[in-house]
């Protein structure tokens, strides 16, 4: 092979663009290009403990718990997760730190040597994670799905345990029309002897992936009553759901401590450690808060985007009895737009600025957005529009943006700074 050959990419902009000539968006439900090159390099077991979290809602809010349960214990910990705001760096992080971009450049490079040209994009990040991870010799390595469970990238890697957060309606394009289909098809990653947890499910859900774990041999267990959450209003992440996301995280963590036999550092004990996980867990654009600022008013971020996750950001809103007096709203052209826009009237008794995405064909048109909304919508040129807007009218009132991550990441890319707490 000539040098040419071995370094693919010369640089990280050129790893970039070929991400961008695969597609963010395409689709190949198969695992064999992926299989082949973690076999290539010897990973498809990775040398290190490997969790799974699948599930519709608090898919990233469980494996920041997890990440955090780990690292609070001593251990490092490599966290996969998806989407990302700004740049895909976000998506692999060691202990919470994003990795410089030689070093992703020299990974990217040494998997497409391994066959890695034929991967889709979610293919690639996926093996380029199970490849850091083996790099910086991790002790526990958390890969949250990206779409359901039976076909994602992440269920062709050997894992020691699957997590599943709440499953319920979304990406019935793909998934299936009815919860039983997704549920069906998400419960396709569990493995015989492999233990998945679970916790806060429909009674439908339930029978779904109890029946699953039956008929392939997992072991199969609840959270609820296996493990207690520490006292303290010490948590990370907002929300009465959350602490249904932690007990999942801890439930799953308490069993790979009983596969592994890990015990905390030295001035540590397990109260300390479930006191400092659940108090470090954090995301950006998971009911994050941001103060008001020059050129922003005060603002609640958070990526809510289906019904359930709704449901969680309308029940955080009246626990913290925030009041926006403007949302900003946007979503993907694919999305039940008749089942969410009342839920999002709801979350205010004032304004709500419907901005154009910048550059996003996926995403509903604001103007035919609008046209589903009552008369307190309002179209905007542009997020930067609408955000101007907000803090015209809000005054020193809080304002919400939510309905799709692709507008977080179009908040994010015009203040990145706001991507770290």
């Amino acid at each position: 092979m000539s040098e040419t050959e071995r370094n693919f990419f010369a640089t990280y902009e050129d790893f970039e663009a070929h991400l961008l000539k695969l597609g963010l968006f395409h689709m190949d439900l198969a695992h064999s290009r992926i299989d082949a090159v973690l076999e290539e390099a010897e990973l498809k077991r990775p040398d290190y403990p490997a969790v799974q979290v699948v599930g519709t809602n608090g898919k990233g809010s469980t494996s920041s718990f997890l990440s955090a349960f780990g690292q609070a214990t001593g251990l490092t910990v490599g966290l996969y997760t998806s989407p990302h705001f700004v740049t895909p760096r976000e998506r692999i992080l060691i202990n919470g730190e994003m990795l410089d971009e030689e070093e992703w450049c020299d990974v990217a490079n040494d998997v497409m040597e391994c066959g890695g040209k034929e991967l889709t994009y979610f293919e690639l990040l996926t093996v380029m994670a199970v490849f850091m991870f083996s790099d910086y010799e991790v002790d526990l390595a958390i890969f949250e799905a990206g779409l359901g469970g039976t076909h994602d990238a992440t269920s062709a890697i050997e894992r020691d345990l699957v997590v599943y957060t709440p499953i319920g309606l979304d990406h019935v394009d793909v998934l299936g029309a009815s919860i039983e289909e997704i549920a069906c098809d998400k419960a396709g990653a569990m493995r015989k002897d492999m233990p998945a947890v679970t916790h806060m499910q429909t009674k439908d859900v339930m029978a779904v992936l109890k029946d699953e774990a039956q008929k392939v041999g997992a072991n199969f267990l609840t959270a609820e009553g296996t493990v207690t959450l520490p006292e303290t209003g010490r948590f990370g992440l907002v929300g009465a759901h959350q602490k249904d996301n932690a007990l999942l995280a801890l439930a799953a963590f308490s069993k790979l401590v009983g596969i592994y036999g890990w015990t905390p550092a030295d001035i540590m004990d397990w109260d300390d450690v479930k006191e400092l996980g659940v108090a470090d867990a954090w995301i950006a654009g998971r009911f994050q808060h941001i103060l008001a600022t020059d050129t922003l008013p005060e603002m609640y971020l958070d990526g809510a985007h289906n019904e359930p996750a709704f449901d969680v950001l309308t029940a955080a809103l009246q626990d913290t009895g925030v009041k926006p007096a403007v949302v900003i709203f946007g979503c993907m052209e694919n999305k039940d737009i008749q089942t969410l826009v009342p839920k999002v009237q709801a979350l205010t008794a004032n304004t709500i600025l419907l901005p154009q995405f910048t550059d996003m064909q996926r995403a509903e048109p604001a103007a035919r957005l609008a046209t589903h909304f009552d008369e307190r919508a309002v179209v905007c040129d542009s997020l930067q529009d609408a955000l101007n807007r907000s803090k015209e009218i809000a005054g020193d009132k809080p304002v919400l943006l939510c309905g799709s991550l692709y507008l977080l990441a179009e908040f994010f890319a015009l203040h990145p700074e706001l991507l770290q707490r």
